[in-house]
C-alpha cells in the first residue's frame, strides 16, 4: 500500500514537472534606453552622455520613457556661454531602425526633430 501511495506520487510529480515544462515564461527585460542621460562631453563629433539618476541643474539630459515620450532639462536660450539658464521640458520619440531614433520637441528656436544613433 505504501509503494502505491509513493508510486502515484512520484507519477503525480511527473505529470506536473512535464506540464509545467511547456509553460512560456515571460521573459523580463530592462531596455537600456529608459533612463536618464546627462551631457558629459563632446569627443570625435559625438556627444557623450552617461545614465545618471537625476538631471543635474548645470547639464543638458534627456529621460526616455517606454510611451514614447521623453523629459528634456535644456538649455533655454540660444547662447552657450555660462551662465546657462536650463529648463525642463517635455516632448516625444519615434524608432526609425534598431539603431536609430528620433526625438521631437520645442525650444527657442521652433520644433525639432533630432535623429539620435
Amino acid at each position: 500500500m505504501q509503494k502505491i501511495k509513493i508510486l502515484n506520487l512520484v507519477v503525480i510529480s511527473g505529470v506536473f514537472i512535464t506540464f509545467s515544462s511547456f509553460h512560456k515564461h515571460k521573459i523580463e527585460t530592462s531596455n537600456y534606453l529608459f533612463q536618464k542621460w546627462i551631457y558629459q562631453d563632446f569627443q570625435n563629433d559625438k556627444i557623450i552622455y552617461e545614465s545618471k539618476l537625476k538631471f543635474d541643474k548645470n547639464k543638458s539630459g534627456i529621460e526616455f520613457y517606454q510611451n514614447k515620450t521623453i523629459t528634456l532639462h535644456q538649455n533655454i536660450g540660444w547662447c552657450g556661454t555660462p551662465p546657462i539658464e536650463y529648463e525642463t521640458i517635455k516632448g516625444n520619440w519615434s524608432s526609425i531602425s534598431d539603431s536609430l531614433i528620433e526625438i521631437e520637441y520645442k525650444n527657442w528656436n521652433g520644433l525639432k526633430n533630432i535623429p539620435l544613433k
